[in-house]
């Protein structure tokens, strides 16, 4: 089950247009990957890449902004959740497919969102 490494922080921006452009355009990082059908893209941040997706205009409760969750790639989902079960992991939302990522949700401590994640698109290493 090892976790290899860093796949993407999530972060909901109020603006995601504006903030699209602060990533790409003011500080200069590539978008690496999208998924297709939603306004979702991938930046390439130096050894870490950045999630970037729409929050609820200045914040509101409902869709919130800011950080929201840490994924880790693996090579086997499915492998990785039983793992992590066995050692009494506990998961909020088990392994299912969206389109061709594989994933899993469950959290750490002081209620940390983390993520279980595989896709063969949204691959960069």
């Amino acid at each position: 089950m090892p976790i290899g490494a860093i796949h993407h922080i999530a972060i909901k921006a109020s603006n995601l247009a504006q903030a699209k452009a602060f990533y790409t355009e003011t500080l200069g990082f590539p978008i690496v990957g999208s998924i297709p059908g939603s306004t979702i893209v991938f930046i390439k941040i130096g050894g870490t890449t950045i999630e970037l997706m729409e929050g609820a205009p200045n914040g509101a409760e409902a869709g919130g902004t800011g950080i929201v969750h840490l994924a880790f790639e693996v090579d086997d989902v499915d492998a990785a959740y039983a793992a992590l079960v066995a050692k009494g992991v506990r998961f909020h939302v088990t392994p299912k497919s969206v389109g061709d990522i594989r994933l899993a949700f469950f959290r750490g401590p002081d209620d940390v969102e983390l993520e279980i994640f595989k896709s063969p698109t949204l691959t960069w290493k």
